[in-house]
């Protein structure tokens, strides 16, 4: 059992290298999910280049992997992957995972400590940035962008009922904001999405192979993106038949983005199966992953509205907002 865990973690130091969908897959996938917005969305939110602002945000967590720097990897890269069969060596299960980053961090080192004959050998001398000591935090990541985007957009709200020119500015500034958070969302929410991100099979299948698993050199990288420009996938290809009717708990939708990754899970063998059978070049791989666009698109579409429409201000906030940012005006104060 511990050589078995020892392997898997040498592969939980690897996930480091692998990057999220490509580039032009999670642009897309942004503008996919605005576009499923509902007619009543703010006109502001539906503008192309609002759309075109977010989806260039939501590869930046991609864009701070390539930065060679060990404070940011440390932050980082665990925010991009879920390794399911590293949690029950800390006695937790996808249905038990903590919602809160740092219980889900104490229950885990509480479990190395306790039992330490569980968890696998770690080594940080391979690991200098110490950023793949744990299974991952995409669903920490995703559900902590949702709250932020809940807070960006009541900001924007608050701004739009005070109507104030003098602060046209700030509100100018408060959608920018949105749209970052916006993106950052739709980023994890892809991510997700992906199987490989949900796994220690991320490039290839790891320890015992009894259904006799094939893939190619850089199998990971084809899954993100190379099948897409394969088959051209497009935004109008993935809008055409996605259907915009998922529903999340707007107060706290971690049950609805933990729901996308056991989709997204469910389907790693099949996938792998698809890749042996030689069938993952044509028609059965593309609709498999194109379902998990698609089903991502309509998961990050619900969110954003969600978070809008949860993110009305009340009377309170309003006042609140402007006792703390009490200079209305747009310029900067004289000296």
């Amino acid at each position: 059992m511990q050589k078995l865990l020892s392997a898997l973690l040498v592969v939980q130091f690897a996930v480091g290298s692998a990057w999220g969908w490509g580039a032009q897959v999670h642009r897309t996938l942004t503008q996919v999910a605005l576009h499923g917005l509902p007619p009543e969305a703010p006109a502001w939110l539906r503008a192309p280049a609002a759309g075109e602002r977010a989806a260039f945000e939501s590869n930046q967590p991609d864009r701070w992997r390539g930065w060679n720097s060990l404070v940011l990897k440390h932050v980082n890269d665990p925010d991009h992957y879920l390794d399911v069969e590293l949690l029950n060596q800390f006695g937790l299960t996808l249905t038990t995972l903590p919602g809160l980053r740092g219980e889900y961090l104490r229950v885990m080192a509480v479990a190395q400590v306790t039992h330490p004959e569980n968890v696998a050998a770690y080594d940080p001398s391979q690991d200098p940035a110490r950023a793949h000591e744990w299974p991952g935090f995409i669903l920490h990541a995703a559900s902590e962008h949702y709250a932020r985007l809940q807070a960006a957009f009541n900001q924007v709200r608050i701004l739009e009922q005070l109507n104030d020119p003098a602060r046209r500015l700030k509100l100018e500034e408060a959608r920018t904001i949105a749209l970052y958070h916006l993106g950052q969302l739709s980023h994890f929410v892809a991510d997700i999405a992906q199987p490989l991100h949900t796994t220690v099979h991320y490039n290839g299948w790891v320890g015992d192979n009894p259904a006799g698993y094939k893939w190619r050199d850089q199998f990971h990288a084809y899954v993100d993106e190379g099948w897409a420009k394969r088959h051209g996938i497009d935004r109008q290809s993935l809008e055409t038949h996605t259907e915009y009717d998922a529903r999340v708990n707007a107060a706290d939708p971690w049950d609805d983005l933990l729901a996308c990754l056991q989709r997204s899970h469910a389907l790693l063998e099949p996938l792998y199966a698809l890749e042996r059978d030689g069938q993952l070049d044509g028609e059965p791989g593309m609709k498999l992953l194109v379902g998990q666009l698609r089903d991502a698109a309509a998961t990050l579409s619900a969110l954003i509205w969600a978070a809008y429409t949860s993110a009305e201000p009340t009377q309170r906030q309003i006042e609140a907002w402007t006792r703390y940012d009490d200079s209305p005006s747009s310029q900067p104060a004289a000296p």
